[in-house]
């Protein structure tokens, strides 16, 4: 079945939020988890709506923020859009009273060390100018997390949640937060600057924090990354991700693992070949020669036509294998 007749049913070509932006800010992580939707097997949509009632926030950051064009009546649209906000839910954490912010959020799961290997992330995803890589960090393994605080990164993070999810002997509450979990951190561990940085002898000895500490002539490198299709905007953003989706032979991705150590080490290939281009690593050189500061770098027309397109990519590959991961354990 051609995806864009199972959204047709789903209404999300209606669901733009009245917001110009997408990719992985907060319009991209509700529009991957709604296109998700068309992917669950009969009943899954049902089911994740049920665990999701049960998050201790739910009548605050979910009921209580249902938009007034939402169709509440319409089954399908009405859970779609309650699934899109639990994939975001965990910024929505950030910005809780103190006290609920130190319960919910969590800052260190979004990212990860790019050094850090397990799995399929056989190799680093940190870009290193002029000076060689730092060591490789042998990976936790997820049986070996015993409680939350031994999570500390978006992979443990989707080890620890995952398995809360899957299991249902867990506390209802823990449950439903968990979902939010790992529908925003399936997300956020397919955008590349999520999974590596840059290393500098000078100005980025400590790393470039994936992206955010070079300014560019569109804003800092990682913000322009998460804003990918902004100016395509919502709804022409929607249906070329569906028209690549429905171009693809899905079946190499549906016979793949469901091993997020995978898709982290695709989002690292990314960072070392394709997101600093050669003037960035030029310019680093430079100035660390020079002894200056680094001044804000113009990012190429085709370097931005490049990312756009990334960026369709990686928001469809989220989708398909969130649903995949539900089909499959719930």
């Amino acid at each position: 079945m051609k995806i864009r007749i199972v959204l047709r049913h789903l209404g999300i070509c209606a669901l733009v939020f009245g917001a110009p932006a997408m990719a992985w800010d907060s319009v991209g992580h509700r529009v991957s988890a709604q296109v998700a939707v068309a992917f669950l097997e009969p009943g899954v949509r049902e089911r994740l709506v049920a665990i999701l009632a049960a998050h201790p926030r739910y009548q605050e950051d979910f009921l209580d923020d249902v938009p007034g064009f939402i169709d509440a009546s319409n089954q399908i649209e009405y859970e779609s859009w309650l699934l899109g906000q639990a994939a975001f839910w965990p910024d929505i954490a950030r910005g809780l009273p103190r006290g609920e912010r130190e319960r919910y959020h969590r800052g260190n799961w979004h990212y990860i060390d790019g050094a850090w290997l397990r799995g399929h992330a056989a190799t680093q995803g940190n870009s290193y100018v002029g000076i060689d890589p730092l060591p490789d960090v042998p990976g936790m393994e997820a049986e070996a997390i015993l409680n939350e605080a031994d999570v500390d990164n978006v992979a443990l993070g989707l080890d620890y949640n995952m398995a809360l999810l899957a299991d249902a002997a867990t506390e209802p509450a823990r449950r439903a937060v968990a979902l939010c979990w790992v529908l925003h951190l399936a997300g956020d561990i397919h955008q590349p600057l999520h999974t590596g940085s840059l290393f500098s002898a000078r100005l980025f000895g400590n790393g470039d924090a994936g992206g955010n500490g070079i300014d560019t002539s569109e804003g800092n490198l990682h913000a322009v990354w998460d804003g990918a299709l902004r100016e395509q905007g919502v709804v022409a953003g929607i249906s070329a991700i569906l028209d690549w989706l429905n171009g693809i032979d899905r079946t190499e991705f549906e016979s793949a693992p469901l091993d997020w150590t995978l898709w982290m080490e695709e989002s690292r290939e990314l960072v070392t070949t394709t997101v600093y281009p050669d003037t960035v690593r030029e310019e680093i050189l430079a100035a660390e020669r020079e002894g200056r500061d680094l001044g804000e770098i113009a990012l190429s027309a085709g370097y931005l036509a490049e990312m756009r397109e990334i960026s369709r990519q990686r928001l469809g590959l989220t989708a398909l294998r969130m649903a995949l991961l539900f089909n499959r354990n719930l």
